[in-house]
């Protein structure tokens, strides 16, 4: 099991700045965002011990740059014990984002973290905005819904571009760490890169890469 790094802040701007920072400064991936309440959110992050130190030093920077009231805490766990995977989201079922329908209003009660918008008073005058906030996740995958995010294969790309489209793929291999991402492409023998195009290639290129492969098949 590889290491853990946490971040707390307070806001949800704060811990996009953060996540955003981690993943571009280091070889880490994001395996789990949680609302704990009152406004606070912890990221969570994985990878090896020296990607992990940097990517946390480099979110606690981010976020005390906006205001150093936003940060809570940083904690970083080395060597995890595995069953910390029963709680942290390493077996998470594949998730799709799913964009309401826009002829059908979302009550205020559907709203999962209503503590993320700034002024809950006038929620019931911006319902477009609060469509926006709501995040459905499909679990009726067929034989995906149980397949975590490390055991993609090809296969099971080629499933979920059919069944869901290659927006909604693409945001699922954007949660693969680079080293995946890299596996996986050798895995298509038309992809658009090939040798080492792939094994030079950032997580950012890749994920592009993807898309453009699936765009023209």
């Amino acid at each position: 099991m590889e290491a853990l790094g946490l971040i707390e802040t307070r806001g949800l701007l704060a811990a996009v700045e953060a996540a955003d920072t981690m993943v571009k400064s280091a070889d880490v991936s994001i395996i789990e965002k949680t609302y704990v309440g009152g406004g606070l959110v912890t990221i969570v992050v994985t990878g090896d011990v020296g990607a992990v130190k940097a990517a946390i030093e480099s979110g606690e920077a981010a976020v005390k740059k906006l205001d150093q009231k936003h940060l809570v805490s940083v904690h970083i766990i080395p060597r995890p014990h595995e069953e910390l995977q029963s709680i942290i989201g390493y077996n998470t079922p594949l998730e799709v984002l799913e964009t309401p329908s826009s002829d059908k209003d979302v009550d205020i009660k559907d709203v999962e973290h209503v503590e993320d918008i700034e002024h809950v008073e006038d929620i019931e005058g911006t319902k477009d905005q609060v469509k926006e906030t709501k995040n459905i996740l499909e679990t009726d995958l067929d034989k995906l819904h149980k397949v975590s995010l490390q055991n993609l294969h090809k296969g099971d790309v080629d499933d979920l571009v059919s069944k869901n489209g290659i927006e909604k793929t693409i945001l699922i291999l954007s949660k693969l760490k680079v080293v995946k991402l890299r596996n996986l492409a050798r895995e298509y023998e038309d992809f658009v890169i090939t040798g080492r195009m792939i094994s030079k290639a950032d997580k950012n290129l890749l994920v592009t890469k993807f898309k453009s492969y699936y765009d023209k098949n």
